[in-house]
């Protein structure tokens, strides 16, 4: 089928170092906004006992308690780790005019071709980002009403469960409309690439008609969504289960899980890429000629002298005088 999860799976295997690039930009990131919070708290545990509940492991609650202490300031520790997450959804902002112009035409493209693609669709992809907003907005705002209503539920409802189903099936609708917005929005992003499009927010309202149409492709999404919910969960529970020394491992299946998250995104964005690539371009209806004028007025014909016999030519004058 079109955009289907095995052939957008193998498109972004074979253009797998946009996915390693992105992941080394996202560990230096996230390694300068970890610098603040080393030096803060480098003289707070290099000296003290309580250090020792980190060498070892990882403990919470004493995690929390250091962070009561005076000489520490939380929100000198967010800071740095906020402007990074932002840096981050800039440059991927960026770069998502080169990766649709990678999986469209399915070829690789130089390092120059490629962010002349992303410097030429920034702003375009900064406003669909903007226009965005509301629509995430509304299946946030859908969520908090249905969790508040099933905490209500919880605590006057006869049926205990009740407000727990309630939840969990606000939690669902969240999920399946949140997939329909990226679905919706992806689709606007590779036309605008293909197409070259500069208005935008028609782009926007088109994409959304054929968001509709695309019934395989939003399957495509849940499937891939489905991938990645199920590789955080084991993901997760290895790093649950891992010992308290074995930080390398620890590091490892962290890492692993980025790798993997930034994977399933990029292969929603191909499993658009080739479903716009395989949609006809835009149709521009061209008048028709006006049909060349026919001058139906009937001209004279001069009449043509007709003899009998051809007189011969006259020789030139040098032939004569031979």
């Amino acid at each position: 089928m079109n955009g289907s999860v095995r052939s957008s799976a193998g498109l972004v295997w074979r253009h797998q170092r946009i996915v390693w690039w992105v992941f080394f930009v996202n560990l230096v990131l996230a390694w300068l906004s970890s610098l603040p919070a080393r030096a803060t708290l480098s003289t707070v545990l290099d000296h003290s006992l309580q250090s020792a509940r980190f060498v070892t492991g990882f403990d919470v609650a004493e995690f929390f308690v250091m962070l009561s202490r005076p000489d520490v300031v939380p929100g000198s520790l967010t800071s740095t780790v906020f402007g990074a997450g932002v840096v981050f959804f800039v440059y991927l902002l960026f770069i998502d005019g080169g990766i649709f112009a990678v999986y469209l035409d399915d070829r690789k493209l130089s390092r120059s071709e490629f962010f002349e693609n992303s410097g030429l669709f920034f702003w375009r992809m900064l406003r669909l980002a903007l226009y965005s907003l509301i629509p995430f907005a509304i299946p946030a705002a859908i969520n908090g009403g249905i969790a508040s209503w099933a905490g209500k539920l919880s605590d006057d409802a006869p049926q205990d469960k009740l407000g727990f189903f309630v939840n969990a099936g606000g939690k669902l609708l969240f999920v399946l409309i949140f997939l329909f917005v990226r679905l919706w929005f992806d689709l606007a992003q590779g036309r605008v690439v293909r197409d070259n499009e500069r208005k935008v927010l028609r782009t926007v309202w088109r994409s959304l008609k054929l968001a509709f149409r695309s019934g395989k492709l939003y399957a495509s999404y849940l499937g891939i969504a489905l991938f990645s919910a199920a590789a955080f969960s084991i993901c997760a529970v290895v790093w649950v289960y891992l010992p308290h020394r074995a930080m390398g491992a620890s590091f490892l299946v962290l890492e692993l899980l980025t790798i993997i998250l930034i994977s399933t995104r990029l292969w929603m964005k191909a499993a658009s890429a080739r479903w716009v690539a395989l949609i006809p371009g835009e149709v521009f209806a061209v008048a028709p000629l006006a049909p060349p004028v026919v001058d139906t007025t009937v001209k004279p014909v001069e009449a043509v002298p007709v003899t009998d016999e051809q007189q011969p030519p006259t020789p030139p004058e040098s032939q004569v005088s031979e």
